[in-house]
């Protein structure tokens, strides 16, 4: 049996941490490293006030909720692709073990993906009994123990019906109409098989916007510390650009032989990144001009919009493994973050836009992906 739960780790948990490696680093390094350096308090005191707002604030309390079953989520699509993957097709032999082992050992797995949850969920009770939030605590209590109940059940009940994953495939994206837009194809593909990181993706970008500036005035508010809260869930949108991006070099790349201008072809990214930001636009315009200013609901607009145009570029000089492209990004928020403490972040903006497209004019017809053996 300890064989057995051996291989499961080595081939659910193991490649899972490995896989989201840049991602889980970035995430610790703003937590617990940049967090509380602008404003001069220390980490514990941020982390304190979080979790005290998290227990008193039944909107944001629903809303870490709503957040672990998205990350919950996310390790089930990763655990269920293992299982359909054919060089894994051998964990089929698993339905021959007795329910109680099986369960248990998928349990086990499901543990070991939520430990940054778990982890986290800790230091959440502890400070929910240090201020008698007791009712609090206990809700997430029960929360990640039904979580984890349930997750185990549906990974046992797909190895045991692997018939069903089978009959259950993915739709092939189909360009139905030549005269179908090239960023619609985009807009679709997120639609089908990207909704949970886009939508994981936008509750945190608008998120931040309402949950710092919805209390403030239109003239009194920390800019700065908004500014580097919202510009995390714009790099956020990185894991969209990289699978987007993906798509292209894999179902997409007929584009590149159609007669199409340079400009007409950059015009079509600037429509979907346009798009995509739509939800941060609204948040903004509902906050404007009672909690935000007119002149800093623009420069967040171009900031964001300039951003997503600038990580898209980046991926026609080359494309970047996704824990390469983590780390880029990671460099990303550095340098906005000495733009904010030098008060250079408005020539920030504008150097990002100007390099997405110069970066995108001289790469696009020379760029070409690398096959990795």
């Amino acid at each position: 049996m300890s064989n057995t739960l051996t291989i499961l780790v080595r081939s659910f948990v193991k490649p899972f941490y490995r896989q989201h490696a840049g991602f889980f680093t970035f995430l610790f390094l703003i937590l617990f490293g940049a967090v509380g350096v602008v404003d001069g308090a220390g980490v514990f005191d941020f982390h304190y006030s979080l979790i005290r707002g998290m227990l008193k604030n039944p909107f944001v309390f629903l809303l870490v909720l709503f957040l672990w079953l998205l990350y919950a989520k996310k390790c089930e699509q990763f655990i269920l692709n293992t299982v359909r993957k054919p060089e894994f097709s051998f964990l089929q032999m698993l339905s021959l073990l007795e329910f109680k082992d099986l369960y248990g050992m998928m349990l086990l797995v499901q543990v070991l993906v939520f430990l940054p949850i778990i982890g986290y969920a800790i230091m959440i009770g502890v400070a929910g009994i240090y201020l008698h939030a007791y009712l609090a605590c206990g809700i997430l209590l029960i929360y990640l123990i039904a979580i984890c109940l349930l997750s185990a059940g549906w990974y046992f009940h797909q190895i045991q019906n692997p018939s069903i994953a089978t009959r259950k495939k993915t739709g092939k994206l189909q360009v139905r109409s030549v005269e179908t837009a090239y960023w619609a194809i985009f807009i679709r593909y997120i639609g089908r098989n990207k909704k949970l990181l886009f939508t994981g993706t936008k509750i945190f970008s608008c998120g931040v916007l309402w949950g710092m500036l919805a209390n403030q005035t239109g003239t009194d508010y920390e800019l700065n510390m908004i500014i580097l809260f919202f510009s995390i869930g714009i790099l956020g949108h990185g894991l969209l650009i990289h699978q987007i991006r993906e798509l292209e070099e894999t179902r997409l790349t007929f584009y590149r032989t159609v007669p199409v201008s340079l400009s007409k072809r950059f015009y079509q990214y600037g429509i979907f990144y346009f798009i995509l930001l739509l939800p941060e636009i609204f948040t903004m315009a509902v906050l404007t001009p009672n909690h935000l200013s007119y002149s800093n609901a623009l420069l967040f607009i171009f900031f964001s919009y300039s951003l997503l145009l600038f990580l898209n570029s980046l991926l026609f000089i080359q494309f970047f493994p996704m824990k390469d492209y983590l780390k880029i990004t990671l460099c990303l928020f550095l340098i906005i973050y000495c733009s904010v403490l030098t008060a250079t972040f408005l020539w920030l903006c504008i150097f990002l836009f100007l390099s997405s497209l110069f970066v995108f004019r001289g790469c696009y017809y020379q760029y070409e992906r690398q096959v990795v053996a």
